[in-house]
C-alpha cells in the first residue's frame, strides 16, 4: 500500500516540475524581452527599427517612453536655451557685445537646443535604464529561486521514483 502513496507523490512531483520548469523559462523569456527594451531605449531615441523589433508586451512601455522623454527632453530644451540666451544678451549688453565675438561666433537657437534635447533624452534614458537594471536583477532572482526549487523538487522525484520501483518489486507476489 505505501508504494500507492509514493506512486501519488510522483504524480505531484512531476506536476510540480512542470510548473516550475514552465514559470522558469517564462522568467527567462521576460528577461530576454526587457533587455531588447533596454537595448532599443538605451541611446534615448527610438528608430523605426527598434519600434519594429519591439517585444509586444513593451511595445506601449516603449511608446510611453518615447512620449515622455520626448515631452520632458523638449521642456527642459526649451528652458535652458531660453536660459542662456537670456545670459548671452545680459553678457552682450554688459560687455558690449565683446563676450560674443572673443568666443567667435554667436549661437544659433535651433542648434543649441537640439543639442540640449539629445542631452536630455540621453539623461531621460539613463533614469529608465536605472529601474530596468533593478526589475532585472529582481526577475535574475526570481529565476534562480526557482531552479533551486526546481532542482530540488527533481531530486525529490527521482528519489521517490526509485523508492517506488523498490516499494513495487517488494510487494510484488513471489511465485515458487
Amino acid at each position: 500500500m505505501t508504494w500507492v502513496i509514493q506512486a501519488l507523490r510522483k504524480q505531484q512531483l512531476k506536476m510540480r516540475v512542470n510548473e516550475l520548469t514552465s514559470k522558469q523559462l517564462q522568467i527567462s523569456q521576460e528577461i530576454m524581452d526587457l533587455q531588447r527594451y533596454a537595448s532599443n531605449i538605451e541611446d534615448g531615441i527610438l528608430t523605426v527599427n527598434e519600434v519594429g523589433n519591439t517585444p509586444s508586451n513593451y511595445f506601449g512601455t516603449q511608446m510611453e517612453f518615447m512620449d515622455a522623454s520626448s515631452q520632458i527632453a523638449y521642456q527642459s530644451a526649451t528652458t535652458k536655451t531660453d536660459a542662456y540666451l537670456q545670459q548671452m544678451q545680459m553678457t552682450g549688453n554688459n560687455t558690449g557685445n565683446q563676450y560674443q565675438y572673443a568666443i567667435g561666433n554667436t549661437v544659433q537657437p535651433a542648434v543649441l537646443f537640439n543639442e540640449i534635447y539629445k542631452q536630455e533624452l540621453k539623461e531621460y534614458s539613463k533614469q529608465i535604464m536605472k529601474q530596468i537594471d533593478a526589475e532585472e536583477k529582481e526577475l535574475e532572482q526570481e529565476k534562480l529561486t526557482i531552479e533551486t526549487q526546481l532542482k530540488a523538487a527533481e531530486a525529490e522525484y527521482e528519489s521517490i521514483s526509485q523508492s517506488l520501483d523498490k516499494s513495487i518489486q517488494q510487494s510484488a507476489i513471489q511465485l515458487a
